[in-house]
């Protein structure tokens, strides 16, 4: 049985988390929507959708992007 992993604190869990998500560039979640990077990053700026920037560049949970999809138009959480 494979041991499970201990975390020294609720941080290092959150970044470990982090880590295992997959995340799409700005570009590519602006294609996967069919928008101009310009509105899929004003989305994002909006709080639409979570999102993290490293060297300069712009990385947006796929997960959510696809949830997102899923929703029924006027839903609860509807972004946009």
């Amino acid at each position: 049985m494979a041991q499970r992993q201990r975390w020294t604190s609720l941080s290092d869990l959150v970044r470990h988390t982090l880590r295992q998500q997959e995340w799409l560039s700005l570009r590519e979640a602006a294609e996967l929507y069919r928008v101009t990077d310009e509105t899929m990053l004003a989305w994002i700026r909006a709080g639409a959708f979570p999102s993290r920037t490293s060297d300069g560049r712009t990385w947006v949970a796929r997960a959510e992007l696809e949830a997102a999809l899923r929703r029924k138009p006027g839903d609860q959480y509807d972004a946009f």
